[in-house]
């Protein structure tokens, strides 16, 4: 038996891979309802530019995966490439993305700096980057086109884990509503929850999580396709094929606090807004809504084991606000760690490992 703790995409992609693997013995245990984390509350975006090179070439698999996967699933999650559009004003932040550009051209990502003025709609007297690569999908479509992959036959268990019990160095069961399920293995796909389900059994993982809001905005015509990211205030939205505007700010706070949102740092996201979009005047925002990253030290994730560890135990989190866009990936790929006891050049680059051995990666790109 195969037990995943956690129904995000990452849990259900790893379920949807066992199971394409002929593995139907699998459990996801979920604390209140598929895609309540950071599933069902980002902004739904990919992207290949990263600062560090792994993260780069990871992207580069997972994008090309989730594009191709999308076709065996039962909900089109509506993948489309946008653009990202970075307004650059600080010197250093140009300085930052001229070295970058080099970078990934040698990874053979399209992008480059542009007129500013090419995007008619927008006010900004700076230096303009452009990826054009870079674009939007469903998470809803993408979450439930998994699960509806799966419903029938993976087992859902609702309710909070409270325990985990080791027993001769594995995994023996966890706790769940005052009854323990055994398991032969254990995956825990539980996002900013994960640290806290595996502390009292003496696994710490440096993740910490960070509540992020967003907003959306009544609809307007259709203009701006691009996700806008403006490096000075630490803004960027878009707008949905509707026509709403979508996005957030920098606007943080750490630890496990309530999904909340602050009616001033709405305000704040929409006064950027205005004065970045030409033309916008009487928009007013329909709803806000805020969630967790997942913040490792180097902000890039965890995938795998460590020996220190009850040896069937692993886990995929520590995504830090770029997870929706690996999850199909993510989850192939753990699969075949999982059930093949085969691990991928990235299960090394990114395993938990790296924290105790100096091997962080060096990414700051977190939008």
């Amino acid at each position: 038996m195969i037990t995943i703790v956690g129904a995000g995409v990452h849990g259900l992609s790893l379920a949807y891979h066992l199971i394409r693997k002929g593995i139907n013995d699998i459990t996801i245990v979920e604390a209140v309802r598929v895609g309540y984390g950071s599933s069902g509350r980002n902004l739904a975006r990919f992207r290949l530019n990263f600062n560090d090179e792994n993260n780069v070439k990871f992207a580069r698999e997972a994008i090309q995966y989730m594009w191709k996967a999308r076709k065996k699933l039962n909900l089109n999650p509506m993948i489309y490439k946008a653009g990202y559009l970075w307004l650059l004003k600080k010197e250093k932040d140009i300085s930052n993305f001229r070295r970058l550009d080099v970078m990934w051209k040698t990874y053979e990502v399209k992008g480059g700096f542009i007129e500013c003025k090419d995007f008619r709609y927008i006010n900004f007297e700076g230096e303009c980057y452009f990826s054009p690569e870079s674009g939007a999908f469903h998470h809803d479509y993408l979450t439930y086109g998994i699960y509806d992959k799966i419903k029938d036959v993976a087992k859902f268990v609702y309710g909070n884990v409270t325990g985990i019990n080791v027993r001769s160095g594995k995994v023996a069961s966890i706790r769940v509503n005052s009854t323990d399920l055994e398991t032969e293995k254990l995956i825990v796909t539980a996002g900013a929850w994960t640290p806290r389900l595996l502390s009292p059994i003496g696994v710490n993982l440096p993740i910490t999580p960070v509540r992020k809001e967003a907003y959306i905005t009544e609809d307007i015509e259709f203009r701006i396709k691009p996700l806008i990211i403006d490096a000075e205030s630490g803004v960027s939205f878009s707008q949905t094929l509707k026509g709403e505007i979508i996005g957030g700010g920098p606007e943080e706070k750490e630890g496990y606090v309530e999904f909340s949102t602050s009616f001033f740092h709405m305000l704040n996201f929409l006064r950027t807004v205005k004065k970045i979009v030409n033309g916008l005047h009487n928009i007013g925002v329909l709803r806000s809504w805020s969630g967790y990253y997942e913040m490792t030290p180097d902000r890039s994730h965890i995938m795998g084991y460590d020996s220190s560890w009850p040896e069937n135990l692993f886990v995929d989190a520590g995504y830090s606000g770029h997870g929706m866009m690996f999850g199909l990936y993510s989850g192939k790929l753990m699969s075949d760690l999982v059930a093949d006891n085969t691990a991928s050049e990235f299960i090394r680059i990114f395993g938990p490992s790296r924290f105790n051995e100096g091997r962080l990666l060096a990414e700051s790109m977190v939008i």
